[in-house]
């Protein structure tokens, strides 16, 4: 069936300062809900200040620029298909005005849930650097706006997380940026819970400092975007964490030393990890963590309860103090 849609045209009295008025009449059953979400994407992506919306004749109301109002007509039919029609194929607009500006329209089509739209969402607006980022949940649509690089990388994302859960994502993983910045997405194998994989995520985050790092729980997948070192430093903390639950801190050698050194920053700049097979219970984890805090001044040290695993940054001389602090409670 082909889709129907409807403009309706008025020239308003404010056409002397190169205004226009211009009504959309949808045709597709929308909701005030979808209305409203049509009419943000229309003020923010194209960055029109007069829409207004009625929800009983299904109109949306436009006031702008000619070249707004040209943005604001393509934008309305990416939005008003049937929610089983939404287009194929890239959609993307430049607008006449010219420069490194692009809006372009995704359809995601593997999103099961409005918390699943949002992670992906919430990961592309700061992965890939574009506030004007906007939801239309009727077609599961993801309106942006942004130069041709971020708009690049928001599609490289979207094709990384929108997958069936049991389809592997297309390689390469990584995506280099001008300068020394990464964006990578890694795909974890082994937590079980959304809790496990937020204490991996808070663990990297904060040893790391890796600021913009965001989780997609349906693929239980974290995308990330730091220098190359903070990124090669992300890939050693995932092969530490991510391992079977009956795995390494049960039953390896939790004697063996975990280490990573950051080179940039100088020698005594270390990560360790330490299995703290001794303490069986969160509680008796965070007496440990209490412990080295206060023994060597590390802030930076967290727990991943899943397989008593603690990972800690500091100097040579704190991480030795650490080790002793896990020695001497042994003891105890």
């Amino acid at each position: 069936m082909p889709v129907r849609f409807v403009i309706i045209v008025t020239v308003a009295a404010c056409a002397a300062y190169g205004q226009v008025n211009q009504v959309f009449r949808l045709t597709q059953n929308e909701n005030t809900q979808d209305l409203e979400e049509i009419a943000t994407a229309l003020r923010a992506t194209g960055n029109i200040q007069h829409v207004s919306i009625d929800d009983l004749k299904q109109t949306v109301a436009v006031e702008g620029t000619a070249g707004q109002i040209a943005m604001a007509e393509w934008l309305v039919r990416q939005m008003d298909v049937p929610s089983n029609g939404a287009l194929s194929g890239v959609h993307e607009y430049r607008p006449s005005t010219g420069g490194d500006d692009v809006v372009r329209v995704f359809y995601l089509s593997h999103t099961r849930t409005p918390q699943d739209l949002q992670e992906i969402v919430t990961t592309v607006r700061s992965v890939a650097d574009v506030p004007r980022l906007f939801v239309y949940n009727a077609l599961k649509a993801v309106a942006a706006r942004g130069n041709s690089r971020q708009i690049s990388l928001a599609a490289w994302l979207v094709d990384q997380l929108d997958r069936p859960a049991d389809v592997a994502a297309p390689a390469p993983h990584e995506y280099k940026l001008p300068g020394d910045d990464v964006a990578r997405v890694f795909e974890l194998k082994y937590p079980q819970t959304p809790q496990q994989l937020q204490e991996i995520v808070t663990l990297i985050r904060s040893v790391g400092d890796v600021p913009r790092l965001f989780i997609y729980n349906a693929r239980r997948a974290v995308a990330l975007r730091a220098t190359a070192e903070r990124v090669a430093l992300t890939a050693w903390l995932v092969s530490e964490l991510d391992k079977p639950l009956t795995g390494q801190a049960a039953t390896g050698d939790s004697n063996a030393p975990r280490e990573y050194r950051l080179l940039s920053s100088g020698p005594e700049d270390v990560v360790r990890v330490f299995y703290l097979t001794n303490f069986q219970s969160p509680e008796a984890r965070q007496r440990v963590v209490t412990q080295i805090r206060d023994n060597t001044g590390i802030r930076r040290v967290f727990v991943y309860n899943a397989l008593g695993e603690m990972a800690l940054r500091g100097t040579v001389g704190q991480v030795a103090t650490a080790e002793k602090v896990i020695e001497e409670m042994k003891a105890q």
